[in-house]
């Protein structure tokens, strides 16, 4: 069965009954489901066939949810672009997978020219419900038809794209929550990218309501308040800004059965933060965009292991390996390489990273870790960050830990930057829980808590870390942050 038949279905079941809510409005199932046959409709209409390429530019909205069904029943492939990137980010985008249309909630004003595809507004799509519905069409795409084209984080340069057929992506779908039914109302992660929309439509196929919040910490403790969010899914990042907002002791959010964390490692800190001030239901997802969910660590996992993310999901098969690609023994580190049933077996047109990564049937997820006796997985850290001062290797997430434990610092990211003396000198970028407030003995907090040689010859202070849509450290952008504020502090 194709996603877009899956969702006809489901549809039929109960059209009374509420599919979204967005800021007080409600669209009931059969409203969303006439949404969708008019988005198809109008797609089609200005030439949206089988096989093309459409770039959706949508936010946190039912209109992004129903675009990606209407652009699924016409056979063609939806590419993600952030509302809020760049204009040359968006092009480079579209002109990489060959996309012919560009759907976005607001037009340009005014429309660059030569861009070469079509911007269609959402407005320019508006029609009358056809009398046939999804069936406007005589044939439907098979379930083996490429339907999404998903990216990957891209925190190390350009994401790459992995190509979702009908069946990969509601495979997906219906693997993510087994706890979903008709009295969920989930709000989701970033619809653009891979965990958010799969979410969204379990909950939806489910016969469950998808809730779309504004951005910001404020709107998220109002939305669960005032709609009853039963699952939520955040970034760790968001925790303490979240938190800021409840001032009173006690679970703020009694609705929540499971709040899942994505886009990132959560610090035991930040994990008993969420716990005592949202909801004692967490789980922490171990995922990769390429290929899937891999293991879910629980609330009981995460109290009594916070470095584990969980036993491998059925199906999956982990291994540790050395950069020879031998296997290594139990609880032994190496990189992790992953298997798990229908998954791709390579990156959309990019053979050369093709080969690196997917090798024998194995996806090589360039994370270091281990498994325990018991079958519990423990990530490391990422190959790309680790990092070797004199031949003392680690990874940054050991010097980040301490640093956010220290009680005037909201959160810290650690690097190096080269240094005439020393080679390499190691920096550390705090973000301050109040700010003007400055932390001063952080050499000696480092010392305490045997950091040693690890401990940071450079600590500077900033609003904030850069961050991309998933919630992810962009931790190679961290040098040229530096080198433009200290340049900025000289001019002064």
């Amino acid at each position: 069965m194709s996603l877009i038949q899956r969702f006809q279905h489901s549809m039929a079941l109960n059209g009374s009954a509420p599919a979204c809510i967005q800021q007080g409005k409600i669209f009931g199932r059969q409203g969303f489901y006439n949404m969708v046959c008019v988005f198809s409709k109008g797609l089609h209409d200005v030439g949206v066939r089988e096989g093309h390429t459409v770039g959706v530019a949508l936010g946190q909205t039912t209109e992004h949810l129903a675009m990606l069904l209407a652009i699924a029943r016409l056979g063609a492939l939806s590419l993600p672009i952030h509302p809020m990137s760049s204009g040359d980010a968006k092009r480079q985008l579209m002109k990489r997978f060959d996309a012919k249309w560009l759907v976005t909630g607001k037009m340009p004003s005014p429309i660059p020219a030569d861009l070469g595809f079509e911007m269609v507004d959402l407005s320019q799509l508006q029609g009358p419900v056809p009398a046939a519905g999804l069936d406007f069409l005589d044939t439907w795409p098979s379930p083996d038809a490429p339907a999404r084209i998903a990216l990957t984080s891209g925190t190390t340069g350009m994401p790459n794209a992995v190509l979702y057929s009908h069946a990969h992506w509601l495979s997906r779908i219906e693997k993510t929550s087994l706890s979903f039914d008709a009295t969920t109302r989930l709000m989701p992660g970033n619809m653009s990218l891979t965990m958010g929309n799969i979410t969204a439509f379990a909950a939806l196929l489910a016969g469950g309501v998808v809730v779309f919040q504004k951005e910001g910490a404020n709107s998220f403790a109002q939305t669960v308040d005032l709609y009853g969010v039963t699952h939520a899914t955040l970034t760790p990042s968001a925790i303490p800004d979240i938190a800021a907002q409840i001032p009173s002791e006690g679970c703020a959010f009694p609705s929540l059965k499971e709040l899942r964390f994505v886009g990132g490692a959560l610090p035991d800190t930040w994990f008993k933060l969420a716990q005592a001030k949202f909801t004692p239901h967490i789980i922490l997802p171990y995922g990769i965009s390429e290929v899937g969910l891999i293991s879910v660590a629980s609330t009981k996992l995460l109290e009594q292991t916070p470095d584990q993310v969980g036993p491998c999901r059925p199906g999956v098969e982990l291994q540790v390996v050395d950069p020879a690609g031998a296997v290594l023994p139990v609880g032994q580190s190496g990189e992790l390489r992953v298997k798990i049933p229908h998954m791709p077996s390579g990156y959309y047109m990019n053979p050369e990273r093709t080969r690196e990564k997917f090798r024998d049937g194995w996806f090589y997820t360039s994370d270091i870790g281990s498994v325990s006796q018991d079958g519990l997985i423990r990530i490391e850290g990422r190959m790309d960050d680790r990092i070797n001062l004199g031949g003392v290797k680690f990874f940054p997430e050991r010097v980040e830990h301490v640093l956010n434990k220290h009680p005037l610092i909201k959160e810290s990211a650690v690097f190096t930057i080269a240094d005439e003396t020393l080679g390499k000198k190691l920096v550390a970028m705090l973000v301050p829980k109040t700010a003007g407030e400055v932390a001063k003995d952080l050499k000696a907090f480092c010392q305490e808590n045997r950091l040693n040689e690890k401990t940071p010859k450079m600590f500077v202070f900033a609003p904030n870390l850069p961050r991309n849509a998933s919630g992810k450290l962009m931790r190679k952008n961290l040098p040229a942050i530096l080198q433009a504020s200290m340049k900025a502090a000289k001019k002064k």
